[in-house]
């Protein structure tokens, strides 16, 4: 019975042949060859995958727009600052366009008042347009302010920065308490243009309506919106201590002019005091400024870039030797034929002339520092956020 049975096994049992067993192992290599294709694309598709999620979240951002005296700007923190100013600008602009939505342009008493509205709308569109290459400027300033606020020791505290934004939103701490100005949800809250006199209750609620806004701008946060604050403060601290740094004297000459209508007059006055006449006796003939005819024809002390005096007359007085004669100088004024009597190396300026040195000491320091910066752009139309 066993013996039977063992034998209907073996004729159950298909004999391969040379031929087929080849085939079978054939077969089985290309399966394999298949499954490694398979798991190969599939490696390649998971490479390809990650590479670009890295190349937009990883390292795209953190490739550099610029550098600065060594230090990177991250296409991160430009698309951030563009995203923001024109976020901002666009509040302005909307700002602007609802206050000129309450003028009548066809009623005369209005029209001035909305023409000047449509002029400001006009520049902040404009400013709109430039953001993009503004915002990388303007990244490359603040990192040139840094490096030299860092060699003076100048610095901007917390406290400073929470101080300006209190005043900013029109917040003072230490004003007595006003009758409240309500905020609603239309209020177009823009930390430049201060909401009127607020209790402290009011601020930390307007603040915190303003915060919310700024999680419309992508990657943009409260801390980023600090920071911008105190790069402000930084650069409004070093420009007060250039502006502390100019000199209150500086070269100066006493100069008097003789003014006159037409330029065939001025060419007979110049001739008469080549000739030796006296100057003034021809100014008291000749001269039209009824503000220095009493005197001689004086214009005063002059600096070389004297505040409210023609620029031509300064440089046709700064060019001259004592009782010497300038040639004829045309000004918006008419003619004039200039002298000098007297020049100093260190008179002091006059109150407006040095406002107005202090005002650009910040600007001269910056151009020069631009000049002198290693600084490369690498900045391209494609890092500008689309979103």
């Amino acid at each position: 019975m066993a013996k039977a049975k063992r034998e209907r096994r073996r004729e159950q049992v298909k004999v391969l042949t040379k031929k087929q067993i080849a085939r079978g192992k054939k077969v089985k290599r290309q399966q394999r060859v298949i499954w490694f294709a398979v798991a190969s694309v599939t490696v390649l598709i998971l490479a390809f995958l990650t590479i670009g999620i890295l190349q937009e979240f990883v390292w795209s951002p953190r490739q550099p727009v610029a550098i600065v005296d060594g230090e990177e700007i991250s296409r991160a923190a430009y698309q951030k600052r563009v995203r923001y100013e024109q976020w901002y600008l666009q509040r302005v602009e909307l700002n602007l366009l609802l206050q000129q939505a309450s003028y009548d342009p066809d009623d005369e008493s209005q029209q001035f008042l909305y023409q000047y509205i449509s002029s400001q709308i006009e520049q902040v569109r404009q400013q709109l347009l430039s953001v993009p290459t503004q915002a990388l400027e303007d990244l490359i300033d603040e990192v040139l302010v840094r490096e030299e606020a860092e060699r003076r020791g100048l610095t901007v505290s917390d406290d400073e920065v929470q101080l300006a934004i209190e005043q900013q939103f029109g917040y003072e701490r230490n004003s007595p308490e006003l009758t409240p100005t309500p905020i609603t949800t239309t209020t177009v809250l823009t930390p430049s243009t201060p909401m009127a006199p607020m209790t402290r209750e009011q601020f930390d609620e307007g603040y915190s309506e303003y915060v919310k806004t700024l999680s419309a701008i992508k990657g943009f946060s409260e801390e980023d919106f600090r920071d911008f604050v105190k790069q402000s403060l930084l650069r409004e601290e070093l420009s007060e201590a250039l502006a502390a740094e100019v000199p209150l004297t500086d070269e100066h000459v006493h100069a008097f002019h003789i003014l006159v209508e037409d330029e065939e007059t001025a060419l007979e006055v110049l001739a008469r005091l080549e000739a030796g006449e006296s100057f003034a006796d021809l100014v008291a003939e000749y001269s039209q400024d009824e503000d220095s005819v009493g005197n001689g024809g004086e214009l005063g002390w002059l600096a070389a870039d004297q505040f409210g005096v023609s620029v031509a007359l300064v440089d046709a007085a700064f060019d001259l030797q004592l009782g010497k004669f300038s040639e004829v100088t045309e000004t918006y004024q008419g003619y004039h034929i200039v002298t000098i009597d007297e020049r100093r190396a260190d008179f002091p300026l006059d109150e407006s002339t040095l406002a107005s040195r202090q005002a650009q000491a910040f600007g001269n320091w910056l151009t020069e520092a631009q000049q002198a910066a290693d600084i490369e752009r690498l900045w391209s139309s494609a890092d500008v956020p689309s979103d």
